[in-house]
């Protein structure tokens, strides 16, 4: 059926078809969860927003992909960049707001007076805290579209790691790697600080979620970044090459589409929305929503052992300072 697909390509288009649709899905889920929820409005929500929107661009680009291999089409490299251009932005934007969400939980931890005011006005923090990712994305798609290859004659199965080319590729590789230690150094100093401080529990519930998310990140783009560095290395051979790149992407693609299973699994808050989203009933469980100078009562299910029947958590600004209540 399938005979005019390099075998070893085959179970790539499967692989990536699937865990887009899951992924779209996903990510679709979780940014609809942050605009009719009112709590999810803070920094860090939004910032999460915006990783999950960039997740969603980037398994899109796995469709052209699929389309291309089953449908046996081809095109140039430069058409390629075109094509993937929405998509680029995805993928270029992904490790930067994973360190963005990491510096933000470390100024909520370090400064928590400061970031209280951050909550309060977060349009011009959040802007702030998008403007590397973005400035990063603009930099590869400028430098993409310089060295993009325009011989017709080269003909590829469109794919992302091969829409940038060449040497903007391997310096998105370099620059990603620098990035994801960045982004092990952050998180470290953010978990041993949580160690010593007596924050809330909401607070440590979404770090707990985002650092889980970070681990497969860090694991996909480890595995990618190691296996495209030495691509080049062990041989010159451009189809074995992307293939190896291709292959490598399978960890990075499924991080990206594992956003809301992470969140639902470990996050109570978001497991209540997404239940509620899909009209599933939530007996016993009434959550107020808090407001700056509320005290928030939890009431859960009597049959849970895992949590306390009823939870006070306030929200003064003094209480802020002392215990960390600011997400």
């Amino acid at each position: 059926m399938f005979d005019y697909i390099d075998p070893l390509i085959l179970p790539l288009g499967f692989f990536f078809f699937f865990c887009s649709v899951i992924g779209v899905i996903g990510n679709v889920i979780m940014v609809i969860c942050t605009i009719r929820t009112k709590r999810f409005r803070s920094p860090c929500h939004l910032l999460i927003c915006a990783t999950c929107i960039a997740d969603l661009l980037h398994v899109c680009g796995q469709f052209p992909f699929c389309v291309h291999l089953f449908g046996n089409l081809t095109s140039s490299q430069a058409q390629c960049f075109y094509i993937l251009t929405i998509p680029i932005v995805g993928f270029t934007t992904g490790g930067p707001l994973i360190l963005s969400m990491g510096i933000d939980r470390f100024i909520a931890v370090k400064f928590p007076t400061k970031y209280r005011y951050y909550q309060e006005e977060p349009k011009f923090y959040v802007l702030g805290q998008l403007a590397f990712p973005l400035l990063y994305s603009v930099f590869f798609l400028v430098y993409g579209f310089i060295v993009r290859d325009t011989n017709v004659k080269n003909q590829l199965v469109c794919s992302n790691p091969l829409s940038l080319n060449g040497s903007s590729f391997q310096m998105f590789t370099y620059s990603s790697a620098v990035i994801y230690v960045a982004v092990v150094l952050v998180y470290s100093a953010v978990y041993l600080m949580l160690k010593s401080n007596k924050a809330s529990a909401r607070f440590k519930n979404v770090f707990r979620s985002i650092l889980v998310t970070v681990g497969f990140v860090l694991l996909g783009w480890v595995t990618t970044t190691t296996a495209n560095t030495l691509a080049f290395v062990v041989t010159s051979d451009l189809f074995t090459i992307q293939l190896i790149q291709m292959y490598a992407g399978i960890t990075v693609n499924f991080a990206a589409a594992s956003n809301v299973f992470v969140f639902y699994a470990i996050n109570s808050e978001y497991r209540s929305v997404i239940k509620t989203m899909f009209g599933i009933s939530l007996k016993g469980v009434m959550i107020f929503e808090p407001s700056s100078t509320q005290t928030v009562t939890k009431v859960a299910p009597a049959r849970s052992t895992s949590q306390p029947s009823i939870m006070f958590q306030k929200s003064s600004l003094t209480a802020a300072a002392r215990r960390m209540t600011v997400v």
